[in-house]
């Protein structure tokens, strides 16, 4: 039998032995919320360090995303954690440059008068002028605005009432987009590194809703969206046991009794499984039928990000991001224009992120050949004035894989969570799932998900039901 820190006569009172699978943000935020209750919960990750996909690098006086890089207006649990854990948060102001048809464009974000007349040239360049793409963004802008309180990333959004079977390319379709529209939608989307066409039409709306009418309300943490993920870790260090993969949950007579790990069987009053919906039915095997089939339903995109430490802006002046939304060149991102208390004194970043079928080509790779291909990507259409490094430049180099980058919210994903989660509550009632998956997915959705887990665990009427918001995420 495993013991850990903080069994004995002295261990602080509870309802009971609650072990969360996972230490990622989801994990991390139910523990959080479970030690603010003087609840001592143990937290079990297979990797040696916590934080999962909003992981935070630090080299050299360098702070890196390895994945989520930006919280949208609408992170309101994600806005009260860096409150309380003292994550300072700035205003991000994004210029983005845009390739499309061989001419370079760029823009910023806003629908203020003024932000409006400055994008003019980028969007005549862009051929979003043309009657029948106005017409069809008219339409998606009126529709996104009738939907805007189920439309978001908050914590009770409700995004479940807008769910079906359609996918986002026909709703396109539907609006009578043209081509052109499409194209710069996409660029919009890519930054969620998935198959968008194939994602649900809310969930895509829900994203454009805040990259589109909310750009200029986008917040980061001042050292980068993995400072939240450290402060949480910190929070949580004592309950925390890395390296240590859960590989079964033993369920007996429809309740958890406990989870193994390579150490021998941890006894458990409640488990919290906070992995990726692909990964439960492995370590679950138990699961009723309808709730694996439920989990079926989830699908992830995968991602690619390399991170390059540079003594010199690799982007024009003032350019926070270069986007490519006819192919597959990378993303290319200069994190310290936004942030410059990522980076030490004079010195930049390059990001590059690739997602979709490239990304699952460059997943295989070693990491100076997935390097390499992506900057020889990006040199095929340098930014105009760019200083994009050479392939054995830089003064560090870090190469950041995700199988599983983005939970993208196929059609009918949000219905489906609803209903295994009230089978759940039948069926194995101290069992929760937890995940980006069962919110709309985000940081927020991440972070939700894991102290309404924490909520069920202690029960109803518990103090953290009334710190988390409503935890339902609209799919209670």
């Amino acid at each position: 039998m495993l013991h850990f820190k903080g069994e004995g006569p002295g261990r602080e009172s509870s309802p009971g032995r609650i072990v969360i699978i996972g230490g990622g943000l989801t994990g991390l935020s139910a523990a959080h919320a479970l030690r603010s209750q003087g609840i001592r919960p143990v937290v079990f990750e297979a990797r040696d360090r916590v934080g999962g996909r909003s992981f935070g690098d630090r080299v050299d006086g360098f702070f890196l995303d390895a994945g989520a890089d930006f919280f949208c207006s609408s992170y309101d649990v994600a806005f009260r954690l860096c409150e309380e854990l003292g994550v300072p948060l700035v205003r991000s102001k994004m210029k983005l440059g845009w390739y499309r048809d061989g001419r370079w464009a760029t823009t910023t974000p806003g629908l203020s008068a003024a932000s409006l007349i400055r994008n003019l040239p980028a969007a005549w360049s862009l051929e979003l002028l043309s009657p029948r793409a106005a017409r069809a963004l008219s339409k998606l802008v009126r529709d996104i605005r009738r939907q805007s309180e189920r439309l978001n990333f908050s914590a009770d959004c409700g995004i479940v009432e807008l769910d079906g079977e359609e996918e986002f390319g026909d709703y396109l379709e539907r609006l009578g987009a043209p081509e052109s529209l499409k194209v710069a939608l996409r660029g919009f989307l890519q930054m969620t590194m998935g198959h968008v066409e194939r994602s649900g039409s809310a969930y895509m709306r829900a994203y454009l809703a805040e990259m589109l009418l909310k750009g200029d309300q986008i917040s980061v943490p001042e050292r980068g969206a993995g400072a939240l993920a450290h402060a949480l870790a910190e929070a949580c260090r004592d309950d925390v046991r890395v390296s240590t993969p859960v590989s079964n949950v033993v369920i007996r007579d429809g309740r958890v009794t406990g989870v193994v790990t390579r150490e021998g069987l941890v006894k458990a009053d409640a488990v919290i499984c906070a992995v990726p919906a692909t990964r439960v039915p492995e370590i679950i095997p138990d699961l009723p039928a309808g709730i694996r089939h439920a989990l079926g339903k989830v699908v992830y995109s995968s991602g690619c990000r390399v991170v390059i430490g540079l003594d010199r802006p690799p982007l024009p002046p003032g350019w926070h991001g270069a986007l490519y939304p006819e192919d597959d060149t990378p993303l290319l991102l200069d994190r310290s224009i936004n942030l410059p208390a990522c980076v030490p004194p004079g010195k930049n970043t390059l990001d590059m992120l690739a997602g979709r079928e490239r990304a699952e080509e460059l997943l295989p790779l070693d990491d100076e050949e997935i390097t390499r291909k992506m900057l020889s990507d990006a040199r095929r259409t340098p930014p105009p004035g760019s200083a994009l490094p050479d392939d054995e430049e830089g003064l560090f180099t870090r190469v950041y894989r995700w199988p599983e980058a983005v939970c993208m919210g196929p059609p009918g994903m949000f219905k489906a969570m609803a209903g295994m989660r009230r089978q759940l509550r039948r069926e194995v009632p101290n069992l929760f799932l937890a995940g980006d998956y069962l919110r709309v997915p985000s940081v927020n959705g991440a972070l939700a998900s894991g102290i309404g887990a924490a909520r069920e665990a202690v029960g109803e009427d518990s103090q953290i039901s009334r710190t988390a918001g409503s935890g339902a995420g609209g799919i209670a």
